[in-house]
């Protein structure tokens, strides 16, 4: 499978961004402490998003 190309006018996408911008900004987290929570927001979440796009959910 190949990786969905970035639309930057997607508002879902501004969204993430925007999630993101807000962890630097107000909670204080660096780039990388981001990146490092998005990473367990993923681990967190991607069985819950499996069954939404299943139908299941």
């Amino acid at each position: 499978m190949t990786a969905p190309k970035l639309d930057l006018n997607n508002i879902n996408v501004g969204f993430v961004i925007t999630g993101m911008i807000g962890m630097v900004e107000d909670d204080g987290l660096s780039p990388r402490e981001v990146f490092m929570l998005l990473d367990e927001i993923k681990k967190q979440t991607f069985h819950a998003l499996t069954d939404i796009k299943n139908g299941e959910g």
